[in-house]
């Protein structure tokens, strides 16, 4: 179900001044992403062009320290790894909005497939081994989209590095009534109730926003890719407490019928 439902956004919706047309909300949604774009390109490429400078000043004064040039290489490569993020985020959120998504489904480890992820985020947030702890035993395998679900589990991990503060996160993977089910706690500020359900809107971002960024895309790509595969997403949190998120996913597609009313509002 495309995200344009109002029950799905409906704090998108409220933006909209009393008497404005579908246009003008349109406009100001679109106003809103590149401005979002705008700000989260700048960074990583500003970023880009000082290694870059950096790199022509070594070549200019003939330096030869290896350590120097790895160290630029590595921040060129974590930058051109967010941007290459961002962009795949967008192109993502745009095929989620026109309902097009269709999962590519294959037998999957989702024990296996967590440890992957985590690996691979820890090292391109440079986030310290001890601060994520994995909790997942072998043998949690269904029908699913690696892709997909990886995306999903990247999304969830990264939101709760982002606004975790610093602290301990964990993650299990274990077997459920529905099949399977992932945890992601962190030990953050928590979200209030009246944010828990928003925050899995499109382009809607909680807390310091400022300090952490974001284009407001993680968690409604996650959502949709859970809903995508016949599973749920939510959320357990509360002011100083932290958050956690929980992902339930059948291990097997559901039939058409069923897939269908799990998906209506």
């Amino acid at each position: 179900m495309s995200a344009l439902n109002p029950q799905r956004t409906g704090t998108l919706d409220a933006r909209r001044p009393a008497g404005a047309s579908e246009h003008d909300g349109a406009d100001c949604l679109r106003d809103e992403f590149l401005t979002l774009a705008s700000h989260e390109l700048k960074t990583p490429l500003t970023s880009l062009a000082l290694q870059v400078q950096r790199m022509k000043r070594m070549r200019e004064r003939k330096a030869d320290d290896a350590s120097t040039w790895v160290a630029s290489l590595e921040v060129v490569g974590r930058q051109v790894n967010r941007l290459a993020r961002l962009c795949d985020d967008m192109l993502q959120a745009i095929t989620l909005r026109a309902g097009q998504l269709a999962p590519e489904r294959q037998c999957v480890d989702l024990a296996a497939l967590v440890r992957e992820v985590v690996a691979g985020l820890a090292v391109e947030l440079r986030a310290p081994s001890a601060t994520i702890s994995v909790d997942a035993p072998e043998g949690v395998v269904g029908r699913w989209d690696r892709e997909q679900v990886g995306r999903l589990v990247f999304h969830l991990v990264k939101n709760a590095l982002m606004f975790g503060e610093g602290r301990p996160i964990s993650i299990e993977v274990k077997a459920s009534p529905r099949g399977a089910q992932l945890l992601v706690r962190d030990q953050g500020a928590g979200i209030a109730e009246e944010d828990q359900e928003r925050i899995f809107a499109c382009f809607e971002r909680v807390g310091d926003v400022d300090h952490v960024g974001g284009l407001g895309l993680g968690l409604y790509i996650a959502r949709e890719i859970a809903l995508a595969h016949g599973g749920r997403i939510g959320v357990e949190s509360a002011p100083g407490r932290g958050s956690t998120f929980l992902v339930d996913l059948p291990l097997e597609p559901e039939p058409a019928s069923q897939a269908g009313a799990a998906r209506a509002p």
